[in-house]
């Protein structure tokens, strides 16, 4: 899943070639359709999260982006394509999706008539800190759950500025830690403050907030795999549950965020 940082050591900056190794198990993998129904059972079974969502979060995410019909959305870090080609169908907007893995660029492609988009749905390979989108070129950006991934989120961040148009909005998930003295995170974690680093990237009208509900999404999905026994050679299912067993015991030291700013105009 999208939560990779390792609460005992910094885990290594995550590569293409793993991730499409996880999108590959994901996509056939009915036990995770059977964890995140049992889950979140009101979350549209089309979008098959490979991150923490629920239709709550999603609600709060498009009123956060404030799309208006016709504009544009950058979803950055994709994966499948889910969350983004949701919001866009909410808006009625366009969308761009990008990844560095190539094989959830190929999926997501595959899912755009799922949703009635593809007319106004592409997605291309790109990396959170080289997207290879023009300047200015989006009207809202979203990031759900990935944008800790680089070894410099604020490159990320930065990155998402320069697509933005002036007045654009980014809004992205995360989590925060609630004590970042608490020896038990890893580096990575103590110094994850999306305040700066949205302030570093040039950001204004920043905000960041937690809320139970969005942590509780996170918890559930981890608790709800392992409650759903053995795997039986689900490999994607195997995972989760070994991510879950390592996550939930330190589940409590981070708080699950949204972030969002606006890219300001420069005149």
């Amino acid at each position: 899943m999208a939560e990779d940082v390792d609460h005992g050591q910094p885990s290594a900056e995550p590569t293409a070639s793993d991730f499409d190794e996880g999108f590959a198990a994901s996509a056939g993998s009915d036990g995770l359709r059977r964890v995140w129904h049992a889950a979140e059972p009101d979350l549209p079974i089309e979008i098959e999260p490979f991150s923490f969502l629920s239709v709550e979060l999603l609600d709060h995410l498009s009123r956060a982006l404030a799309l208006t019909p016709g504009q544009l959305l950058v979803d950055l870090a994709c994966g499948r394509g889910g969350p983004g080609l949701w919001l866009a169908r909410a808006a009625g907007a366009s969308l761009i999706g990008v990844d560095f893995s190539s094989v959830a660029v190929e999926q997501a492609t595959a899912r755009v008539a799922l949703f009635g988009l593809s007319d106004r749905a592409r997605f291309v390979v790109g990396d959170l800190t080289e997207t290879g989108l023009p300047d200015a070129s989006a009207d809202a950006a979203v990031c759900v759950d990935a944008m800790h991934f680089p070894a410099e989120p604020a490159a990320a961040a930065a990155e998402a500025a320069r697509i933005l148009r002036p007045g654009g909005r980014l809004v992205l998930t995360n989590w925060q830690p609630r004590n970042p003295q608490d020896s038990r995170l890893p580096a990575r974690l103590r110094h994850r403050a999306w305040a700066s680093i949205l302030d570093q990237a040039g950001f204004t009208d920043v905000r960041v907030e937690a809320r139970p509900e969005w942590h509780d999404v996170y918890t559930r999905v981890y608790r709800t795999a392992l409650d759903a026994g053995d795997p039986d050679g689900d490999t994607a299912l195997a995972d989760l549950q070994d991510e879950a067993r390592r996550r939930l015991e330190t589940a409590d030291l981070v708080d699950r965020v949204v972030a969002s700013g606006t890219n300001p105009d420069p005149r």
